[in-house]
């Protein structure tokens, strides 16, 4: 998957729904974090800098899913830190984006509006079908929980 379904909120609590190509940051000690490029045109732009927190999911294509009702995927609850322009690995992580999602980037890169985003997953669940949901435990949210009704 390239692109990240997101939910935002506002500074009124009203949610906004969005997604946006991502990549996972590469640096050992935060793989499971997800970098985005947006541009502050994006209700979800400035919802995040208003509010850095955001829900996050990943999920399996309708097309390639058997049940509609039941389609793979993760989600995160995350907090949202913006990478500054001055930031060391800004440039990297901006060059990796246009090794996954192409020449886009650098035109985009080239635009003032647009912000770098760090999505630091804090919590997540992984959904493989019915009767197979995971709370997502540890550090970096990589061992599995079977989520059981309460």
């Amino acid at each position: 998957m390239r692109s990240v379904l997101l939910c935002t909120v506002d500074e009124h609590s009203d949610p906004h729904s969005g997604y946006t190509p991502f990549i996972f940051d590469d640096a050992a000690d935060t793989d499971h974090h997800l970098i985005i490029f947006v541009s502050q045109l994006a209700l979800h732009t400035r919802d995040l800098l208003a509010n850095p927190k955001a829900s996050a999911m990943l999920i399996a294509d309708e097309s390639a899913s058997e049940q509609i009702f039941a389609r793979t995927r993760v989600s995160y609850q995350c907090e949202a830190e913006v990478i500054t322009r001055d930031n060391v690995r800004y440039e990297a992580l901006l060059d990796a984006m246009q090794v996954t999602h192409g020449k886009m980037i650098s035109l985009l890169r080239t635009l003032p509006d647009f912000v770098l985003f760090r999505l630091k997953p804090v919590r997540g669940q992984f959904v493989m079908g019915f009767g197979q949901a995971f709370a997502l435990k540890g550090k970096k949210l990589n061992q599995f929980e079977h989520s059981r009704r309460a």
